[in-house]
């Protein structure tokens, strides 16, 4: 009564013997993977750099990059810096101010007198590290003049639009 489902399909005439054959062999192992172990896999000889290649490699790295502009590192670190120092984003804000960013609509809460300064152009909002902070205008114009990728929406000056 119970059939296999290699037999029903050949009767049914849905599969031939050379399929069922192919599919009975063990799958040939694909090559170019290698190791499959735990650890990190080691070569003899291949540990710590020797030579002229330890001092590089303990030498600090520059703040620079080759072009002579700073690097993402330390750009991130001054706006993160200027962000702690003039952020105003208050822990009693309750009400959801509600912007657009491309396509999206997103939110920060805020305080009834932040709420006011965002009308009235006093404040703006930045992207950095996730996060959305409320700024001084004259802050978030130096952090896209620091960094023109940055997002930073001027609310009273996209209303005026």
């Amino acid at each position: 009564m119970t059939r296999s489902l290699r037999e029903q399909l050949l009767q049914a005439g849905l599969v031939s013997e050379e399929q069922v054959r192919q599919a009975e062999a063990p799958a040939p192992r694909k090559a170019g993977k290698g190791h499959r172990g735990k650890g990190p896999r080691r070569t003899p000889g291949k540990g710590k750099p020797s030579g002229d290649r330890a001092r590089q490699s303990a030498a600090p790295r520059k703040e620079r990059t080759p072009s002579g502009g700073p690097t993402e590192r330390a750009l991130k670190a001054r706006l993160r810096e200027l962000v702690s120092a003039h952020r105003e984003n208050s822990e009693q804000a309750e009400l959801p101010y509600h912007f657009q960013v491309g396509q999206s609509i997103k939110h920060v809460y805020v305080t009834p007198s932040q709420q006011q300064a965002l009308a009235e152009g006093r404040l703006c909002i930045a992207f950095l590290d996730g996060r959305r902070h409320l700024l001084p205008t004259r802050v978030g114009r130096e952090m896209l003049r620091m960094d023109p990728k940055r997002t930073v929406l001027f609310p009273a000056e996209e209303a005026g639009e």
